[in-house]
């Protein structure tokens, strides 16, 4: 997870003026096997879970196995400031629950 990154920049430059795209999630493949990457995602504060689907790329990603791909999305800080979990639904639907260092 990096807030602010320097993709941002890229995105906005390179991929049809898409600007704010603050937030990147970036996931690695540990399996044998291909896997979706989230076309959303949900964060959890202190008092509710909060969900996010306005992800680019908004097409189907298949991350091969030892594999990399990313998501992005505009994030407010506020909201990412008070998140402590992340969490996402694979394939089956099961929650996968990430804590958010925001060190």
């Amino acid at each position: 997870m990096c807030m602010n990154s320097d993709i941002e920049e890229v995105l906005e430059w390179k991929c049809c003026n898409i600007s704010g795209l603050n937030l990147e999630l970036i996931f690695h493949n540990t399996s044998e096997e291909s896997v979706p990457a989230p076309n959303a995602f949900f964060l959890e504060t202190d008092e509710e879970k909060i969900a996010v689907n306005t992800i680019y790329p908004p097409w189907p990603q298949d991350i091969l196995p030892r594999d990399y791909a990313s998501i992005y999305c505009n994030m407010d800080d506020a909201l990412w400031n008070s998140s402590h979990t992340l969490v996402i639904k694979d394939k089956h639907d099961a929650e996968k629950r990430y804590p958010i260092n925001h060190k």
